[in-house]
């Protein structure tokens, strides 16, 4: 009997956190989604896509959430949902206990626009995922044109390939090779707001710069950072002091000299 009297409190306390849970499970069940707050993280920086974007890809997809029972709502395929737009990098969705659908989303950030040999256009982002253009917003980037033969769906299977180590064919390691040249100078604060178009030409890379008008014929990207700290240095201690329009062309191909042709 002694040990009854011990247990007795534990076991009023053990039903009453039983009921607690089942009333607020309950009352849980009852609160319905009054709210799709929407938040782009980097909004102030890209604008692919906006609130009423994130909205009317909902409406499209036939989401009526606002007045839906807040559980019901299955935030894991909405985050899938999103994920499936090329814009999209990544998306949280979560509910909250007042029956706020809050969802977050981040955009992929452009490196390079490409316009291949067919005239086909579209981004590569930071990741070396192609992205489509958009007809809302444009991203001031580096532009890679000329003889670039794979096409915005055949990029997405050179990804794929390099991401599962398969061997590429020649036509994607060209991509390779230029997605390697675009990230260097996107990541280099100098090259960055020096160079503003590759152009590829019988399997090599030209770069054209802002400023001046000779053309860089750079070549493969074997010895890219040398090439690059040659032509910095003679930017900083001979084009700036000679003039920047006194040659046509600097030529960086050769592995111990720099040349340049006079116009």
């Amino acid at each position: 009997m002694k040990h009854l009297k011990n247990i007795a409190p534990w076991l009023i306390l053990l039903l009453y956190v039983v009921l607690a849970l089942s009333f607020i499970s309950a009352q849980r069940k009852a609160v319905v989604c009054n709210k799709v707050a929407v938040n782009i993280t980097d909004g102030t920086s890209n604008f692919f896509i906006e609130e009423q974007d994130v909205i009317k890809m909902l409406n499209d997809k036939g989401e009526k959430l606002v007045g839906q029972p807040i559980d019901a709502i299955n935030v894991n395929f909405l985050e899938d949902f999103f994920k499936g737009n090329p814009l999209v990098k990544e998306a949280n969705v979560y509910r909250t206990l007042g029956g706020e659908l809050n969802v977050s989303i981040s955009q992929r950030k452009p490196i390079l626009r490409v316009i291949n040999s067919k005239n086909e256009s579209f981004y590569i982002d930071d990741e070396g995922s192609a992205m489509p253009l958009s007809t809302k917003y444009t991203a001031h980037v580096l532009v890679a044109s000329g003889q670039i033969k794979l096409s915005y769906a055949q990029l997405k299977a050179a990804k794929n390939k390099t991401d599962k180590a398969e061997t590429v064919d020649n036509s994607q390691q060209q991509f390779l090779d230029l997605l390697k040249l675009a990230s260097y100078i996107y990541h280099d604060q100098f090259w960055r707001a020096q160079i503003e178009q590759i152009y590829v030409n019988n399997g090599e890379f030209e770069l054209i710069p802002r400023v001046g008008t000779h053309l860089i014929e750079f070549g493969g990207t074997d010895n890219m950072e040398k090439k690059f700290r040659n032509l910095k240095a003679l930017y900083q201690q001979g084009l700036s002091v000679t003039g920047w329009n006194n040659y046509s062309k600097i030529n960086l191909k050769y592995n111990k000299q720099v040349i340049c042709t006079k116009r």
